[in-house]
């Protein structure tokens, strides 16, 4: 899933992400779009759900978690892993005017249907080359969350800091390939944490990075860093904004792509 479709006109695209990926010793689901059209679009994909062996929820906003409900109706089974806080309520908040932007379910809803849930905090082994990484440290200051992004809770709104975000990383002999939600700690902040714990270069980078507020300066600068971090290959999408994908398109130094509804890498 993603904003926009690809050449497969068949499937419906939303504001919203969902991977799959497919390694020689696992298949992970992760996130899920905003309602059904992921689900729907697994269908059409001829996805196995049943032949899934882990979900994982990169954060809690609907455009990521709210179609999780479907794809469990649908035959989902395995489990389901997030980041430590994930169904706290979200919200955008304005001073007057606040938005729910959470998931839609709860871990009430979990534990009726009794899905294993997994909470990831720092990091979690799901094979030999596949992990799920978490709590990353904020090295890049000019990496901020916009201020309206809020949690409510009994004491009322607080700043989030997506301390529930996670990602996921592949361990390959080119180097680190790393999957990311929506990048809302800063994709920056997430790729040097990935580089420092496992003390190899990022290769790979795909999903969302939430620079659609960013200006140039700021792009050209994260564009800059990723590539000293040994960055060769980049699948931006969903937040990432067009002005990222026209810098791109300009750097003949870093191959990349735009992955739509249905597109596919082989690597």
């Amino acid at each position: 899933m993603d904003n926009h479709r690809s050449e497969q006109k068949a499937l419906t695209a939303e504001h919203g992400l969902s991977f799959l990926l497919d390694t020689v010793t696992t298949k992970i689901l992760f996130d899920f779009g905003a309602g059904r059209a992921a689900y729907d679009n697994a269908v059409k994909l001829n996805v196995d759900l049943k032949s899934i062996d882990y979900a994982v929820g990169s954060h809690g906003h609907y455009d990521h978690g709210g179609g999780y409900p479907y794809f469990f109706v649908g035959g989902l089974s395995c489990p389901l892993i997030t980041g430590d806080g994930y169904f706290e309520e979200k919200y955008a908040f304005d001073g007057m005017k606040a938005t729910y932007l959470g998931c839609g379910f709860d871990e009430r809803w979990m534990e009726e249907r009794r899905i294993d849930h997994r909470v990831c905090r720092e990091m979690m082994k799901l094979e030999d080359d596949c992990y799920v990484v978490g709590g990353f440290q904020r090295t890049h200051d000019f990496e901020t969350i916009p201020k309206r992004f809020v949690l409510r809770d009994q004491e009322g709104w607080k700043q989030d800091d997506f301390s529930d975000e996670v990602c996921l990383v592949l361990t390959r002999p080119e180097g680190l390939v790393v999957i990311v939600g929506c990048s809302h700690p800063g994709i920056l902040n997430i790729l040097k944490s990935v580089q420092m714990r496992f003390h190899r270069p990022v290769y790979a980078v795909f999903g969302g990075t939430h620079l659609v507020e960013a200006d140039r300066p700021r792009i050209e600068k994260t564009l800059d860093e990723m590539k000293a971090m040994g960055v060769r290959l980049i699948g931006f999408n969903h937040c990432s904004g067009e002005l990222l994908q026209e810098m791109l398109d300009a750097r003949p130094d870093i191959r990349h792509c735009y992955l739509g509804a249905g597109d596919c890498l082989f690597l």
